[in-house]
């Protein structure tokens, strides 16, 4: 049984997302959205993470958002392949890019492109 729910329920609903979101020192995209993200190059590592059971290293760079100063410095970890393509803009001086998450689990991507 599903019941349509109320404004008021709904609010509470966005509004403990936005608390989870802002406690967090993670960026976590969902499917489709999208996020702007200034990189800080002096600020990345690779890191062991672990997905479906299998350890590998991710690579995870300190990020703020350049539309918000007064938000604190997050971490975004990527895989191997998007890594490369962070990279590569940073290493033209391009370090406020645009994030475009696309699917979801395995059939995650992202693309990457110069804001």
């Amino acid at each position: 049984m599903t019941t349509e729910l109320t404004e008021k329920a709904k609010e509470n609903l966005r509004r403990n997302e936005e608390s989870r979101k802002k406690d967090s020192k993670y960026i976590k995209l969902q499917p489709g959205n999208k996020m702007t993200l200034h990189f800080d190059p002096e600020k990345m590592e690779p890191v062991e993470r672990e997905f479906d059971g299998k350890k590998n290293i991710g690579y995870q760079y300190a990020v703020t958002d350049p539309n918000d100063p007064e938000q604190p410095e997050k971490f975004f970890t990527v895989s191997k392949r998007n890594s490369v393509h962070i990279d590569t803009f940073l290493a033209e001086g391009q370090s406020i890019l645009k994030v475009d998450r696309i699917g979801a689990g395995k059939d995650t991507q992202y693309i990457i492109r110069p804001a």
